[in-house]
């Protein structure tokens, strides 16, 4: 006998949608030509538009590149593209240079069908390499890792200590802008980085941006495959991450771990969906292991599981095992890592959606009343969420949702945090996540252009 949430979860599998299509659906060969010809702009204006930011970055310090050139702007920091700039990029060129971007990437998407699945694919890695080729960009998060990592394996101190205060006179000191506050990382991934303390900072730093990128790839080929396993477009899911400007400027350019953060919590969810729960809640654990951020998504991945059980028996299981690799690597520091979460935790941000409601209210920002509220409704949304879940409901469009209630109500937004909803809008039934998530990229990259 088929139970009641067996039967809906059997409905969300196979929920029509526009971009339910076969892989061989003839794309690129109809169309109007026109159309077809507007669609080749785009793609090939994406590649000049991306190139062009990339190039303009290796120039010398500029707004494009992370505040850490104010420290200097050696080769090393350049990289490979310098020789390739004509000038440095200014702040006006590079902001318009990422609208055209956004509106490329939306004639893009709009236009899919008549393009080759193959050049659509290419131009994804295309790209991705020429952000991986630039310096790091508009964050010093990439040097936080390796700050990190050198605090620990060469001065002998905690990872989660204040850097400035384990660090002095290390020269990856005045590349950071958050050398006073502790390193919010998990504790899995603080400990993957420690052997980039023997690379020194360029090494580490080049290791980082290739890794981020092959990352950022691994995910939007999961996206793909996992869209196939659902019946949708693998290609459009594709697209809908691989070439998002905000993925490629801040995500891939800027050598963000969030692309690994992804990688395994989608790839955590296609597991479950597969009948592979206990591998599933295991991988789940690794996410969280990476950023406890993505702890809010455990419920939904045990919830959503066809055996909850081994879903759940498996995230036990990995977060016991992803404890005892840390405790092995990181011994008694670890211990120091929930006040250094509580710590980021309480940071607050001019970009975030509650500062945005603080400022309409006629208050400073986002004040602890503010901040309050968001935490309430946040609590809310998600218990919305999970119940929806337990009921049957798209577990992987109850990941999106609830990332989403995430994103809108923390105080700490950053543009590199849309990725948290990005693959599970390509992967979920239904048009309104996705409108959602593009809503977040515009309200970000248009946040960070005012501050500018």
């Amino acid at each position: 006998m088929t139970t009641a949430p067996a039967r809906a979860r059997s409905r969300w599998r196979h929920a029509p949608d526009a971009h339910e299509r076969s892989p061989n659906d003839g794309r690129g060969r109809g169309g109007g030509g026109a159309a077809r010809a507007l669609a080749w702009l785009a793609l090939l204006g994406l590649v000049a538009v991306g190139a062009t930011i990339a190039v303009g970055a290796a120039a010398g310090p500029s707004p494009v590149v992370t505040p850490s050139s104010r420290a200097g702007f050696p080769a090393w920091f350049a990289g490979p593209l310098a020789a390739l700039a004509p000038g440095a990029l200014g702040k006006t060129a590079f902001w318009l240079l990422v609208f055209a971007m956004s509106a490329l990437y939306l004639v893009v998407l709009a236009l899919l069908d008549r393009l080759g699945a193959r050049a659509v694919l290419g131009t994804i890695v295309v790209l991705h390499a020429i952000f991986a080729l630039a310096p790091p960009l508009l964050s010093t998060d990439a040097f936080g890792y390796l700050a990190g990592a050198r605090a620990f394996v060469l001065a002998g101190a905690s990872p989660y200590a204040p850097l400035r205060d384990t660090l002095a006179g290390d020269a990856v000191l005045p590349l950071l802008v958050w050398s006073t506050r502790p390193n919010p990382y998990g504790p899995l991934f603080t400990a993957a980085t420690l052997p980039l303390a023997s690379t020194g900072i360029a090494g580490g730093l080049w290791l980082l941006k290739a890794a981020t990128a092959a990352s950022s790839l691994g995910l939007v080929a999961v996206v793909a495959a996992t869209a196939r396993r659902r019946g949708r477009d693998p290609v459009f899911a594709a697209v809908f991450v691989g070439l998002n400007p905000v993925v490629l400027a801040w995500v891939v350019g800027g050598a963000h771990n969030d692309t690994l953060l992804m990688l395994l919590v989608v790839g955590a969810l296609s597991l479950v969906l597969a009948r592979r729960e206990l591998a599933g809640g295991a991988v789940a654990a690794a996410a969280v292991a990476v950023k406890a951020s993505v702890g809010l998504v455990v419920p939904i991945l045990v919830l959503g599981a066809g055996r909850r059980r081994r879903a759940l028996v498996g995230a036990v299981l990995g977060l016991a095992a992803a404890g005892a690799v840390a405790f092995a690597v990181l011994g008694s520091s670890l211990a120091e890592f929930p006040p250094a979460l509580a710590d980021q935790a309480a940071l607050h941000s001019p970009n975030s959606v509650l500062h945005v409601v603080g400022k309409a209210l006629g208050l400073p920002g986002a004040t602890p009343a503010i901040r309050a509220g968001g935490a309430v409704t946040l609590a809310l949304a998600l218990l919305v969420v999970y119940a929806r879940t337990a009921r049957g409901a798209d577990p992987v469009a109850a990941a999106g949702w609830a990332s989403v209630a995430t994103l809108l109500t923390t105080s700490w937004l950053m543009p590199w945090y849309v990725i948290w909803v990005l693959p599970l809008a390509a992967l979920s039934p239904g048009r309104a996540l996705r409108a959602v998530s593009l809503a977040l990229c515009a309200f970000v990259v248009g946040m960070r252009a005012s501050l500018e």
